[in-house]
């Protein structure tokens, strides 16, 4: 096939590199987001999938405006057979979603109907689900509600954070896309149970604060979502530590939720919840890279009964 492609982040990479190395297909045009302010210094950059486009030499488009007339022209004027959208960020309008012999379809990181929506891989993580997975789908009008083409499962491993669910199941997209296309002009879609659609919203920033008055569990399945990037975080010292990695323990302590109650050689340090403990394994200080929880311990000198977040 001759495919148009549209992604940004990391999630789309596997499956363009998938596409690139088939001989089978043929890349005619890249769409990603425009370039947007990132870091500290508000520095515009190109998204993830620009810069590896870009590197494989492959032509792309950022439009600011993908469905105005010129955009539309320019994307319909490649003649490509299909499009193929994964983690692109914009909704698309009927013009250009229909505009393509093969249709418009998109790679979604969840088992639709379940987590529609911007964040199904950490909302997956938060609410503890022992599995996720990849589904392939006819874009349609209404968000992640287009009929099933390919879907497949993966599981999550105990104590497995974002960034690991998230490379895992960006390799499996690639692969399942591979395996569809050859089958996409014959196959018939199934439509959606609409009624047992669950939904996943963006990320604010509060969403990251560490509440030691919720149980140990919920606090490990937060980090778990957050983790590396951006990284769930408690205030300590009139600054902001995250915490990376960490696990529930049953005892219960003498301290109110929210203090360090013990230090753990060569593993970490454990801080009181509402319902028992969470050791905690790796941190990362403000400004500083990560580290395990007991070597951070050495340079900060924590103390028994040190209050950490608010």
């Amino acid at each position: 096939m001759k495919i148009v492609f549209a992604g940004s982040s990391e999630y789309a990479i596997p499956a363009l590199k998938a596409l690139l190395s088939s001989a089978e297909h043929n890349l005619a045009l890249v769409l990603s987001q425009p370039e947007s302010p990132k870091g500290r210094k508000q520095k515009l950059e190109d998204t993830p999938l620009t810069i590896y486009a870009r590197k494989q030499g492959l032509k792309v488009f950022c439009p600011e405006d993908v469905n105005s007339q010129e955009s539309v022209d320019y994307i319909l004027g490649h003649k490509a057979d299909i499009l193929i959208t994964a983690s692109y960020g914009a909704y698309l309008m009927r013009r250009l979603r229909q505009g393509f012999t093969q249709g418009a379809i998109n790679l979604h990181p969840s088992l639709l109907p379940s987590y529609r929506g911007a964040s199904p891989i950490r909302t997956a993580l938060l609410n503890g689900e022992k599995h996720s997975g990849n589904t392939i789908f006819r874009i349609v009008a209404k968000m992640d509600a287009g009929p099933i083409l390919s879907q497949e499962s993966l599981k999550i491993s105990d104590g497995e954070n974002y960034s690991s669910l998230h490379d895992r199941l960006a390799l499996q997209a690639a692969d399942l896309l591979l395996k569809l296309l050859p089958v996409l002009p014959d196959l018939q879609p199934q439509e959606q149970d609409h009624a047992a659609a669950t939904f996943s919203n963006k990320i604010d920033k509060d969403d990251l604060i560490l509440d030691f008055d919720r149980q140990s569990k919920s606090l490990e399945n937060q980090i778990r979502a957050y983790s590396l990037v951006p990284g769930a975080f408690a205030k300590f010292r009139d600054t902001k530590l995250k915490i990376l990695s960490a696990e529930p323990a049953s005892s219960l302590s003498d301290f109110p939720p929210g203090h360090i109650i013990e230090i753990i050689k060569n593993n970490g340090f454990a801080i009181s919840t509402k319902d028992g403990q969470l050791l905690v394994h790796q941190v990362q200080a403000a400004g500083k890279k990560i580290m395990d929880a007991y070597s951070y311990h050495l340079g900060a000198r924590l103390q028994v009964g040190e209050r950490i977040g608010r």
